[in-house]
């Protein structure tokens, strides 16, 4: 089982996926924040360092990238910590600041088809965050994740990258995603819900040529954008 995450490496998650998203390095960053160079450096270059940055500094790093601060970094910091910076987030760093704009980001998760004990060999990269598209704005149970396999041929190809939710419980006819206790994940139409378990289709047109029982079950998630790249 992985490793939690400490306060610090969340918080470096993040930075992490602003850099590469933005093509910015430490200063570039700090330098668009309004921040000594310092304080973006110590956190990437000395990770063993117990500094960790204070909610209004995270939030010039939001206002300055436009990348707002994702809950799974609010989460880390405490309920507390949550609070402050959603009022900080309102009021503002200033005039200027508080009228640009951000895009809303849902955590993009890393998925597998393969057996728990193969995964961290396969895919060592850390999780981050992609926007969020309109209809999955504001929605904390969304995220997002890349199709693990090519079970759907060329109607969903490897890699597709996928926006879920769990806003609602799934219905026959669905698109979803299911992670099994054995961590595998597979994408599937929900065909039907019976007492047992599920009944699935992984083929076009739809066939009930899969079932899930229950007690298999660890995650399900309703797909709700798909985007092909």
């Amino acid at each position: 089982m992985a490793k939690a995450q400490s306060p610090k490496q969340v918080v470096i998650e993040w930075i992490d996926h602003i850099l590469d998203r933005k093509k910015w390095n430490g200063t570039d960053l700090a330098r668009h924040c309004g921040l000594a160079p310092s304080t973006i450096l110590r956190l990437l270059n000395n990770p063993d360092h117990p500094f960790v940055p204070t909610i209004t500094t995270l939030q010039k790093i939001a206002n300055g990238s436009g990348y707002p601060i994702p809950k799974k970094v609010m989460a880390a910091l405490g309920a507390d910590d949550a609070k402050e910076a959603a009022a900080d987030a309102e009021a503002g760093e200033s005039s200027s600041r508080s009228s640009r704009r951000t895009t809303p980001t849902v955590e993009l998760r890393h998925v597998s088809s393969l057996p728990s004990a193969l995964q961290s060999a396969a895919s060592p990269r850390r999780d981050g965050y992609v926007p969020a598209p309109p209809q999955l704005a504001g929605d904390d149970t969304a995220f997002a994740f890349h199709m693990p396999d090519n079970s759907f041929g060329q109607w969903l190809k490897t890699g597709t990258l996928m926006y879920a939710t769990k806003r609602r419980d799934p219905v026959p006819g669905d698109l979803v995603m299911l992670t099994g206790k054995d961590e595998k994940t597979k994408v599937r139409l929900l065909v039907d819900i019976n007492e047992s378990g599920l009944s699935l289709s992984k083929s076009m047109p739809v066939t009930e040529d899969e079932t899930m029982q229950f007690d298999d079950i660890k995650e399900i998630a309703i797909i709700l954008v798909t985007v092909r790249e």
